[in-house]
């Protein structure tokens, strides 16, 4: 980028920037989430280290906070507030760490670290004076505001119940005048809850951390009391922590313990980043379940000496790291738009990105899902947009920062033909999807070959998209059925292929055609069929299920005839694929969207797909290839929790919570991952988080693990 080109991208970052954190930390609202913030200001702080020169003393990077709003009375800190730095990786932690070690000239000084919880609150600094009598009394809480001043919320502040408003310190101690403890301020979810419920619906608060900075900077400390909030506390000024002779941060954190003041009890003295990593993991995986937000942990340098020889930049400590969660929203601008043709011939917009490191991998492409929904975000190609991954898994653009927009962004138009074959697209009636009619579109044919060799299928390792294409540019194989036919020779002269790869997937093959019978319907690929679907059918429709003895050669290490004539005989109950078939062609799609988690939109799809001559004949040749669907376990038990759904919570005492769904699911009945007016009942285990509240506030029936084996007959 050149130096003209990344002026007017600072600027506009700037100026986003500004915006986002005005609404973010004195108007108390979200126009984007955290995430997208933390991204804008990390792209600006790459092109300002790129061209220094262009870094203004007022640029978001040169400053801690925002711009007070004035309502609230300022104060002038004690001691300048200072926000920390983040690292979002192990790499980044290891440059820290080299940061420190050169700092301090000691290249191989090892650190041991004290590790919170990053708390996603609101920043608050507790004054407490010293009296006459030797005590402490609370004067003053302050927001963190621009580092220098803040707001004085103490009106507020005071009606946090667990905040003690007076310090009883030890007689012996010579302290300071004042002594100041940093900590953060914050809802519990529970508490946002039930504040939601008393607002009108355009007036509720987004998540707890707005939801706390809106109600401390309430006028009415009356309005603030009525809505429960907490402090966990963290820090102690220099001056007090001197005077206790406090040589370490656990010795802070267990000072304020001792004082009285609320501490968040779940931090660890670590000795190495590599423990770090282990407790970031852990509450990665907790963060749900507990009761209040938080937004990843954050590590100290145990060592006060140390701390204090390493100092601090103009804006935070070099002693400390922020080590954020995988953000679940990023920004990336669109380089260009191409089409994705799926299995089922639906014809997906990809915006295609600069690369960006969205939870935990580096994305570069982005659904934009059909053509009314770039229409209605006004996606163009060069725009700067708002990525998330959707469930997790897809990422997906969400939003355009139309500020960022440059003069040269292109309006996107769909084309009229399938990119792959050449066919005319169509629109469906009522449906926002264009489709390539033509069922033997090459592309569309890799796709259904991907999907039935991915995890949730076949799981037929070493079969990957370049394989796949590969066989078919060769003429290998024509369907999905046909992977299970392959041979030694087909294998080993293709690119890649030696003897050892090629072995290697003609045994994942041979050990994947006894497959259960939901991965085997879900592997079909029909529309409409997800995992859940295709386990409802497996479980609720009466297969011709027959004792059938596999023969399974073993593997004697030849080569091109890779398995030798020894047989093992292993005696199954299982399904013949063209018995599926029949199954599926004998069933009125009144009598199959009558079952529950159906419908007639799937029961419609599924008897559509049956009907079409190649999918019975693709059916034959699976089980010419030798494939076998296997009966679900416990498809024979009694449907006694038919049309029950119950949500899992918590550690349980002798079951994994798989186990426990998949007892629900053999007698009939559903598992949802959240709690609603339909929920039958919750089964609690140790450690509930706020699945359990959500279920108290609805009144929903709650139960153990010893009730539940008994309701089910276990």
């Amino acid at each position: 980028m050149q130096k003209t080109e990344a002026n007017v991208r600072i600027q506009k970052l700037r100026s986003e920037i500004r915006k986002q954190n005005k609404a973010y930390f004195t108007e108390n609202r979200s126009d984007v989430s955290e995430d997208v913030r933390d991204a804008l200001k990390q792209e600006l702080i790459a092109l300002e280290a790129e061209f220094p020169e262009l870094i203004t003393p007022d640029s978001p990077t040169q400053r801690v906070g925002a711009p007070l709003d004035g309502k609230l009375p300022k104060v002038r800190h004690l001691t300048p507030k200072e926000s920390l730095s983040d690292a979002f990786s192990h790499e980044d932690l290891l440059d820290w760490e080299e940061q420190m070690q050169r700092a301090l000239g000691k290249e191989k000084l090892s650190f041991a670290y004290l590790c919170e919880l990053k708390i996603d609150g609101l920043n608050i600094s507790l004054i407490y004076e010293k009296q006459r009598d030797g005590t402490y009394s609370l004067v003053r809480a302050v927001t963190r505001g621009n580092g220098m001043e803040g707001e004085n919320v103490t009106h507020t502040v005071r009606t946090i119940e667990e905040i003690p408003l007076y310090l009883e310190v030890p007689q012996s101690a010579t302290l300071p005048t004042y002594i100041e403890i940093s900590g953060e301020v914050y809802m519990p979810k529970a508490a946002l809850t039930k504040v939601n419920k008393c607002l009108k619906e355009n007036e509720q608060f987004a998540n707890p951390r707005n939801a706390a900075a809106g109600t401390v900077r309430q006028l009415d400390p009356q309005a603030a009391a009525q809505r429960e909030l907490r402090m966990f506390c963290y820090g102690l000024n220099t001056e007090a922590a001197n005077a206790f002779q406090l040589t370490t941060q656990k010795e802070v954190m267990e000072t304020l313990h001792r004082l009285g003041l609320p501490t968040n009890r779940d931090y660890r003295l670590l000795s190495s980043l590599r423990e770090a990593e282990k407790v970031y993991a852990t509450f990665l995986k907790k963060r749900d379940t507990l009761p209040y937000d938080i937004d990843g942990v954050v590590l100290k340098v145990n060592d006060r000496r140390s701390q204090f020889d390493l100092g601090s930049t103009a804006k935070a400590p070099r002693w400390a790291r922020a080590f954020k969660f995988p953000a679940e929203q990023k920004t990336a601008q669109i380089l260009e738009i191409r089409l994705q043709v799926g299995r089922t011939g639906a014809i997906t917009p990809v915006a295609v990105l600069t690369p960006t490191h969205l939870a935990g991998t580096t994305v570069t492409r982005a659904t934009l899902h059909n053509e009314d929904e770039i229409q209605r975000l006004d996606v163009r190609v060069g725009d700067t947009v708002v990525v998330q991954k959707a469930g997790d898994i897809i990422p997906e653009v969400v939003e355009v920062l139309q500020n960022l927009r440059p003069d040269h962004a292109k309006i996107f138009h769909m084309p009229k033909e399938c990119p792959s074959c050449g066919s005319k697209l169509e629109r469906p009636e009522g449906e926002a999807v264009h489709r390539c009619p033509n069922k033997k579109c090459g592309a569309a044919v890799q796709e259904k070959i991907e999907h039935l060799t991915s995890r949730y299928a076949f799981n037929i390792e070493g079969c990957g998209k370049e394989t796949v294409e590969i066989l078919l540019e060769r003429g290998i194989v024509t369907d999905a059925a046909d992977i299970f036919s392959l041979t030694y020779e087909d294998l080993f002269d293709l690119p890649l292929f030696k003897e050892k790869k090629t072995e290697n997937l003609l045994l994942a093959i041979e050990s994947a055609k006894q497959i259960p019978l939901e991965r085997f319907l879900y592997a079909l690929g029909i529309r409409h069929i997800g995992r859940e679907t295709a386990e409802i059918l497996a479980r609720r429709l009466e297969w011709p299920a027959k004792d059938l003895t596999l023969r399974q050669r073993e593997d004697l290490g030849a080569q091109s005839s890779l398995f030798g004539t020894q047989v093992k005989e292993t005696s199954v109950k299982g399904i013949l694929p063209a018995d599926i078939g029949k199954t599926l062609l004998s069933m009125e799609g009144e009598e199959l969207s009558s079952i529950d988690g159906v419908g007639p939109v799937v029961a419609a799809s599924v008897l559509e797909w049956i009907e079409e001559k190649d999918h019975q004949a693709l059916l034959q040749k699976f089980e010419e290839g030798g494939v076998l669907a296997l009966q679900p376990e416990g498809a024979s038990r009694k449907q006694t929790l038919l049309g029950k759904t119950f949500v899992l919570t918590g550690t349980l005492p002798t079951l994994s919570r798989d186990d426990a769904a998949t007892m629900i699911k053999e007698r009939g009945g559903k598992v949802s991952s959240s709690v609603s007016k339909k929920t039958d009942a919750v089964l609690v285990g140790d450690d509930p988080g706020s699945k359990a509240t959500k279920a108290e506030e609805l009144g929903v029936k709650m139960m153990g693990e010893k009730e539940f084996l008994k309701m089910i007959g276990t």
